[in-house]
């Protein structure tokens, strides 16, 4: 359609006084030249409108999937502390074992030693009597 329009040698306009007016076949070809080129700016625009809401969309999507592993680094974080702080408590537990042991050991040695005077008592008194 646009060569049959630059074909043609003026487009005509009709005046406020209905006169005809011509325009020189140069200017009709600048002119479809402008409108060709704005049509294609427009084209250009509504391309880039669209790429740029698909750039949003697609930083959107990078925020979420960055917040979603910040909130399950801060969830291993917790659980790591929860660990540490079981195992702080069974190592204190183990410790406070070992040194009840180490006092019932101590017990039995002296409950055994005292048995053994005791015996050695009664036993040298049944002897002297």
């Amino acid at each position: 359609m646009s060569l049959m329009t630059l074909s043609l040698t003026a487009f005509s306009q009709i005046g406020t006084n209905n006169e005809v007016k011509c325009f020189p076949v140069p200017v009709v070809r600048q002119i479809m030249k402008d409108l060709l080129s704005g049509d294609e700016a427009k084209l250009q625009l509504n391309l880039s409108d669209s790429l740029l809401v698909l750039t949003e969309n697609k930083v959107k999507v990078q925020e979420n999937i960055i917040n979603e592993m910040k909130l399950k680094e801060e969830n291993y974080l917790k659980q790591i502390d929860s660990e540490k702080e079981k195992l702080k408590i069974s190592e204190n537990y183990a410790k406070q074992l070992e040194k009840d042991l180490k006092k019932e050991k101590v017990k039995n040695k002296f409950t055994s030693i005292l048995s053994v005077a005791v015996i050695t008592a009664l036993t040298t008194l049944l002897i002297i009597q």
